[in-house]
């Protein structure tokens, strides 16, 4: 008997050990690797003609007694300046394959009328078009992003649609345009080629889909500075074949590649049960899996990530609220959603290398929109907070996280209870977002930080009593930020104590030690650098490693090689760059087409992908003296050009001098 309880002490001691081993969450954030942008993007927003979202969301007349700036909602519009969007996609969703938008221009009352056949049924009066679109872009500081109509429309038509908003030239569409109040054009950089060509815009097989976009996109001039970013129908949740087949047959003659997934729930927003809660926060977090799986078929065939994985569908989907249409998919907003939403950003921010674009589903009135409205009632949702919340990591470097976290559990199954991202400013000042989604227990998290000296910490957190708590017309301020106090500095690590069900930010001041990347002793240096030259037959960046070169020797420094030919052909120069003193340098190309640049193995500069002569740049701490460096470079047809320059301390910007570029000699 004494054996047997021996035993089960032994037993139940193992079990507290592992239960201690999981009560506890661990985050190393490194403030030494500043690899990659957080697109600002990630934090777009997205406008349907659905619902109550156009109509009585943000647009309600100019002869409205709701108080409006010309015709805009004023509540509304303050409220989403807040937020500082980014970018703004419209007018669909479904809607946009059914939307021919010459019904949407010239005096309002000689617009045709329309029937949404997508969304309840209810007549489109096309009162709300591209002007009055593009002005509301204007009032948020957004970006426009157009849905273009691949599903019933015509390659004339999309195409005369970005001519009318792009072109300064003389044209019908710019006379169209200016006719009708419009004297300058107004540059849209952004836009669809269809939505959903898979289901509700026009259920194409991928391959069917390829060809048609190639069309479309072909069609889709740029006119004088105003080059269109194509993004693509991508995938629909983890259907891999769709991404495979369109990525082998366009790459990187696209700009973006569009994902959709929604967070579904069976009952309404707040009809929250811990069963409920949980099956939502691990449909939640599928979304990390489906950005892995679709980057790398996408790494497979756009090697230095030209391609953008837009995320231009996302958040979730309940059942809509009783007494409502139906089709007007309107849902409350509770803590739950926040913390949907600060997971998934997190997920956007951790995958920033390949995801440069995101739109939750929709801005006001619809699915998991920042605002509700009611007549001249207004409400803020917790999604809204989080947003608000999760601004300043906009344009800030991604600070790489590695999280081991406790375990939330439900019945059998288990998820990691936190979740976090981090970045840091142009100032210098990291913010790390942290996500506890276990709503019955905080998480206790230790939190290093590699590479950084803090001086101090603040934050504020968004949580809340209830799992479905969530904000009303009558008690609009239930969830709202406040300020964190769970979090202690000592030395480079912050212990935090997250509550139950809770959002979390952040603001850590110090200062970042950046070890600098050491020079390199060479044997025999020699004037210039070394190339392969190659010719291709593609009109993408190749896979250096699979060609044989056409001839190879060196040059005196990045200049195309003697005997290149016009068109098709390929370019991998090597060498090291002298670097006179210690300090931040910032590398160039400027190329037609596509060039990568390489420092000691780290890619600086991407500027991949066929276009025009395009500059674009990246910073790297290095050492005096020699480092390695590797442009490559490709030519499809149309022009060339190509020139890399250098910027550091006391050294303005130049084209690299031949004299700063040498390739170690054969011995």
């Amino acid at each position: 008997m004494k054996k047997i309880l021996s035993v089960i002490m032994a037993i139940m001691l193992l079990q507290g050990v592992a239960r201690a081993q999981v009560a506890h969450s661990t985050i190393a954030v490194d403030a030494g690797t500043q690899d990659f942008q957080i697109d600002k993007n990630i934090y777009g927003q997205f406008a349907e003609h659905l619902g109550h979202l156009v109509y009585g969301g943000v647009w309600v007349g100019p002869g409205s007694d709701i108080p409006n700036v010309n015709g805009y909602r004023t509540d509304v519009l303050k409220a989403l300046q807040q937020l500082q969007i980014p970018v703004l996609r419209w007018p669909g969703g479904c809607f946009a394959d059914e939307y021919h938008w010459m019904d949407g221009i010239g005096p309002r009352a000689a617009r045709p009328k329309m029937i949404n056949t997508n969304w309840g049924g209810v007549t489109e009066d096309n009162s709300f078009g591209t002007h009055e679109f593009l002005e509301l872009c204007g009032l948020l500081g957004a970006e426009p992003y157009i849905s273009g109509n691949l599903g019933s429309g015509t390659v004339q038509e999309l195409s005369q649609w970005v001519e009318y908003v792009n072109s300064d030239n003389v044209s019908p569409m710019t006379d169209a345009r200016k006719k009708n109040g419009q004297e300058k054009a107004w540059g849209v950089k952004y836009w669809g080629v269809g939505n959903e060509s898979w289901g509700c815009g026009g259920r194409m097989t991928p391959e069917y889909y390829a060809n048609e976009a190639r069309k479309f996109g072909t069609f889709m001039r740029s006119y004088g500075p105003h080059k269109p970013y194509r993004i693509a129908v991508g995938p629909n949740a983890d259907d891999y074949n769709w991404t495979r087949v369109v990525m082998k047959e366009m790459g990187t003659s696209l700009d973006g590649l569009s994902l959709h997934y929604y967070t579904n729930g069976a009952l309404t927003a707040t009809d929250v049960t811990p069963a409920g809660w949980f099956d939502i926060m691990r449909k939640t977090l599928r979304m990390d899996e489906l950005v892995r799986k679709h980057s790398a078929i996408m790494d497979e065939f756009d090697q230095f990530k030209h391609v953008s994985l837009c995320v231009d569908e996302w958040g979730t989907w309940y059942k809509v609220e009783p007494g409502t249409n139906p089709g007007f998919l309107y849902q409350q907003n509770t803590i739950r959603d926040a913390l949907v939403a600060g997971t998934n950003l997190n997920i956007f921010n951790n995958h920033c290398d390949r995801v440069r674009m995101a739109n939750i589903a929709q801005v006001v009135n619809v699915l998991q929109a920042m605002i509700l409205t009611d007549g001249r009632k207004m409400v803020l949702t917790p999604t809204y907070h989080v947003f608000a919340m999760y601004r300043v990591h906009q344009n800030a470097m991604m600070l790489p996280v590695q999280v081991a976290s406790r375990l939330y559990a439900s019945g059998n199954e288990n998820i990691p209870a936190v979740n976090a991202s981090a970045s840091i400013d142009s100032n210098g000042v990291m913010h790390i977002s942290l996500c506890n989604i276990d709503p019955s227990a905080p998480s206790t998290v230790a939190l290093r930080l590699d590479s950084f000296a803090p001086t101090g910490v603040t934050g504020e957190v968004l949580t809340a009593p209830a799992m479905n708590a969530h904000n009303t017309f009558e008690a609009p301020g239930a969830v709202k930020p406040v300020a964190f106090t769970g979090a202690k500095l000592t030395g480079k690590e912050i212990a935090v104590t997250l509550p139950p069900m809770a959002v979390v930010m952040l603001t850590v001041k110090g200062d970042v030690v950046l070890p600098p990347r050491a020079a390199v002793a060479l044997r025999a240096p020699a004037r210039g650098l070394a190339y392969k030259y190659y010719e291709t037959a593609d009109d993408v960046m190749p896979m250096f490693g699979k060609l044989t070169p056409a001839s190879r020797g060196s040059v005196d420094g990045i200049v195309l090689p003697p005997g290149a030919r016009d068109s098709f052909f390929a370019v991998e120069y090597e060498g090291f760059v002298s670097i006179p003193e210690r300090g931040v340098y910032t590398f160039f190309t400027n190329s037609d087409d596509g060039t990568v640049l390489f420092v000691d193995g780290k890619l600086v500069v991407n500027n991949d992908g066929r276009h025009g002569p395009i500059e674009r740049s990246g910073m790297v701490m290095l050492d005096k003296g020699y480092h390695a460096v590797k442009l490559l470079f490709f030519q499809a047809g149309g022009g060339v050009e190509l020139s890399a320059s250098i910027k550091g301390p006391h050294m303005e910007k130049q084209v690299i001098p031949p004299a700063m570029l040498v390739h170690e000699s054969q011995p």
